[in-house]
């Protein structure tokens, strides 16, 4: 980590802060933000989509820092802005 730039450690960080706060309150917590079904598959479906909220973060702290190391900077940079975006987004549904 001490070889990264200061900014992609920053991004890197926040794309791990909302899914680490988040991940007992979509394990446990009873949180559906895609509503749930009377079908069996269907639910299972709904909550599998449901743990991509914090699934998705983690693996794009995890793919940024691997294409820095690649020397892709530029990429590296839009998969931590991809995995803050995408962890603001679950934030905002656990809090709604």
């Amino acid at each position: 980590m001490s070889s990264l730039p200061i900014p992609l450690r920053i991004l890197s960080c926040l794309c791990l802060v909302p899914a680490l706060w988040g991940i007992t309150i979509y394990l446990f917590g009873g949180v559906m933000p895609f509503g749930t079904s009377q079908n069996a598959i269907a639910r299972f479906g709904l909550y599998m989509a449901s743990q991509l909220f914090w699934l998705v973060p983690v693996f794009m702290f995890f793919v940024s820092i691997n294409e820095y190391r690649r020397g892709y900077n530029l990429r590296a940079y839009l998969f931590a802005l991809i995995g803050v975006g995408v962890g603001i987004i679950s934030f905002l549904q656990m809090i709604i």
